[in-house]
């Protein structure tokens, strides 16, 4: 989802405002819309996204695929930000001429029931879908019904300084739990260091922290799925739910994370973490690029990347998983055909493998993560492979509005019972009812 460049959490939050558009888009489902061609009788599709990670890829991928379809012209538009992206798709959704594929954001399961985006099950099968890791399939899933496919996937780990941990006598292999996490963070507080850098601004940005918490009480990675969508009775006051917040506020009140975590910006927590400020950082799959571009080459040799703790020793290391950027395809163009004949072609094996290697991008399919290159990409894609990944991104009505109150576990304002209620009313009241 262009992390590197913008939070994906900072999208959804800007995405909570903008989309409030929303109930009007999809007015142009169930008729014909877009579809046009060149003056050479070229069928045109239209692609639309903020995935600047690949903007140098992109023109390959399109080269190479008008070289062997001569009746088909891609237009590839990269806009440069959430920000800009979202009111031009809103624009063109509301006007009933949807771009012919595009990146549908949290709104893919609204886009897909409006009728504005295609059903992916039925045009494509599942031999094609099977390929993609589950949870990246999941979260586009609806009733038996998938509305978009994931384009790089993404999940999370302790990134850490082996200096560090070293010098506060804490071993690289001996934090499995989270009580050895917390153990450890006490020995490096003592030696003047932050033990976890963490971003939780926007608040929004501690989703991607807690909703995987959830999972490990729950040991049951379809749990949160029915949460985000409120279904079969979910809700947040679920005594699962209260004993994840529970775990949160112990960690948070085991001083594991620097002060003032909520005051801390996505951009901002790999700076502690880099600068020697904290032993180590919670952060997602796009870190690598990023201290790539902004460490020093000797901390890009030095760092390294552990697995999410668990909730005890021996259970799985459930960690967030889910396709961070994904793809659409109009259901109501002209074109639509030629859509799905590029998006075939843009994961075909010689084309995606390359494509996320090439921009040092996690792939959404088990085929591709098997192909990885980069050794730190590697690792954290092993983890997916593993089975490890879980639910983490809210797509469901409001459910991004879960991430505000759990802000007073974090600066220590609020006691779990209440919080859970608090997220329960939030989700509720941006659902609209």
């Amino acid at each position: 989802m262009g992390e590197r460049h913008v939070r994906r959490r900072t999208v959804l939050k800007t995405a909570a405002g903008a989309l409030g558009l929303g109930s009007a888009l999809a007015a142009c489902g169930g008729s014909d819309s877009g579809g046009g061609t060149t003056s050479g009788g070229k069928a045109v599709v239209r692609m639309w996204s903020w995935y600047n990670d690949q903007q140098d890829q992109f023109p390959k991928l399109i080269s190479a695929f008008e070289a062997a379809h001569s009746n088909i012209k891609v237009e590839n538009r990269i806009f440069g930000t959430p920000d800009q992206y979202l009111p031009a798709l809103q624009a063109a959704v509301a006007g009933g001429d949807v771009p012919e594929i595009f990146a549908p954001h949290t709104r893919a399961l609204t886009y897909g029931t409006g009728g504005v985006s295609a059903d992916l099950k039925q045009e494509l099968g599942d031999d094609f879908l099977k390929d993609f890791f589950d949870s990246a399939n999941q979260e586009y899933t609806l009733d038996g019904k998938q509305y978009a496919v994931g384009w790089m996937a993404q999940t999370f780990g302790l990134f850490y300084n082996p200096d560090l941990l070293k010098a506060a006598g804490v071993g690289e292999d001996e934090i499995e739990t989270w009580d050895d996490l917390i153990a450890a963070a006490a020995k490096i507080r003592k030696t003047g260091k932050y033990p976890v850098a963490l971003s939780c601004n926007p608040t929004t940005s501690s989703l991607d922290f807690f909703l995987p918490l959830i999972t490990q009480v729950a040991d049951d990675p379809t749990y949160y799925l029915k949460l985000d969508q409120l279904k079969d009775g979910a809700t947040y006051e679920d005594p699962k739910v209260v004993k994840a917040i529970e775990l949160q506020q112990k960690i948070v009140k085991a001083g594991v994370f620097q002060p003032g975590t909520t005051g801390t910006s996505g951009d901002q927590a790999p700076q502690i973490f880099y600068t020697g400020k904290s032993a180590m950082l919670f952060n997602g799959s796009w870190t690598p690029q990023g201290l790539t571009k902004d460490a020093s080459p000797a901390f890009n040799k030095l760092y390294k990347v552990m697995k999410t703790p668990a909730i005890a020793p021996g259970k799985r290391h459930w960690t967030a998983n889910q396709a961070g950027a994904g793809w659409a395809v109009s259901a109501t163009s002209k074109n639509k055909d030629a859509a799905l004949e590029f998006l075939k072609f843009m994961y075909s094996a010689e084309q995606y493998s390359p494509t996320m290697n090439e921009s040092n991008s996690m792939p959404a399919t088990k085929s591709a993560a098997a192909r990885i290159e980069l050794p730190i990409m590697k690792q954290m894609t092993s983890w997916l492979l593993e089975g490890d990944g879980c639910p983490h991104i809210p797509f469901g009505p409001g459910s991004v509005a879960a991430g505000d109150p759990l802000a007073k576990i974090f600066d220590g304002s609020g006691e779990p019972a209440a919080v859970a209620k608090a997220m329960q009313q939030a989700v509720q009241n941006a659902k609209g009812g």
